[in-house]
């Protein structure tokens, strides 16, 4: 069975593997024995990374409605040293630097020649006196911790309950630059004194909005009333982002911008099984699992929508009831 919202009269109311490799030679003095190439090569890598009427079956599928390694090159091995060895081993030329020079036959060997400004350098320590970096956000996405997974159909109490209702809503509204809502138990009270009519028709108080939301089988499905139901079922039908949406159609899209106006700021749902006294229109109804959800402020004032519904930031076409 679908949903239902009602308009307000403002007047009334991967990974990459980049590896760098650094060659530092070893210089020996005359009498010394040679290095192996083992002793003269070595290398430092950097690891860089990176969801009317109708039933729903027993699976919580929804059944009604009512608003992404380089290896790195090998380095050539140095040679076998001859017989006789040098007075010393020659440093490779920088390309930024001139030739080293060749030694003479005087007894004393070359001095070694400093490091040319092209060879690697650890960059410095930190300044003992610099601002540390802030630490990262603990907050949880969406306001709460939610969890995940088809177990949210059967939902329809307790915190796990709040927690789904809250992300799904949440979720949303961050997809169309509002902000999350928080749980509140005014709203919570007035839904559940709505929703114990079990006659699926607003009951509503001062400085509420409400949307409703009924199934029939054994999964309540709460989070698929918000998510496929309230907003993805609607979303393409409204195409008013940021205008005046046409009124007439407001049955259409009423739960979705409900859902996703801005000025609104908390929710508070009731979830109960109203067996044989749900009544539709007046007439006994099998859609026994009712839901209603209350928010405050209201929204769906009459030209204040361009203000207050803002268009999809991305595509919600992936999102699900079961996220």
């Amino acid at each position: 069975m679908g949903a239902m919202a009602k308009p307000l009269d403002k007047r009334v109311m991967v990974t990459e593997i980049d590896l760098e490799v650094v060659t530092v030679t070893k210089y020996v003095t005359a009498g010394e024995p040679i290095p192996t190439p083992d002793a003269q090569a070595e290398s430092a890598g950097y690891h860089h990374g990176s969801y009317g009427h109708g039933h729903s079956s027993a699976k919580p599928v929804p059944s009604s409605s009512c608003t992404k390694s380089v290896a790195p090159k090998p380095t050539t091995p140095a040679p076998k040293p001859t017989s006789t060895p040098p007075a010393y081993s020659a440093a490779p030329i920088p390309s930024s630097s001139s030739p080293v020079p060749v030694p003479s036959s005087s007894s004393t060997p070359a001095p070694v020649p400093a490091p040319s400004s092209s060879q690697y350098a650890p960059p410095p320590k930190p300044s003992t006196s610099s601002t540390p970096a802030p630490a990262p956000s603990t907050a949880p996405q969406y306001g709460v911790t939610h969890k995940s997974g088809d177990d949210q159909a059967y939902l329809s109490s307790g915190q796990d309950y709040k927690n789904a209702l809250l992300w799904h809503h949440n979720r949303a509204r961050a997809n169309h630059g509002a902000k999350n809502l928080e749980w509140s138990t005014d709203c919570e009270s007035a839904a559940s004194n709505a929703a114990a009519f079990c006659d699926f028709t607003h009951h509503t108080v001062d400085g509420q909005g409400q949307n409703l939301f009924t199934v029939s089988g054994s999964a309540f499905n709460v989070t698929a009333g918000v998510t496929e139901s309230w907003y993805k079922g609607e979303a393409d039908i409204y195409g008013a982002w940021g205008a005046t949406p046409d009124m007439s159609t407001f049955h259409e899209w009423g739960h979705l911008s409900q859902i996703l106006w801005k000025g609104t700021t908390h929710v508070g749902c009731v979830t109960i099984d109203c067996g044989s006294k749900m009544t539709i229109n007046g007439q006994s109804s099998e859609l026994n699992l009712y839901t209603v959800c209350n928010y405050s402020p209201p929204g769906n004032y009459e030209g204040e929508y361009a203000a207050n519904v803002g268009a999809p930031i991305g595509s919600y076409q992936g999102y699900s009831w079961s996220d």
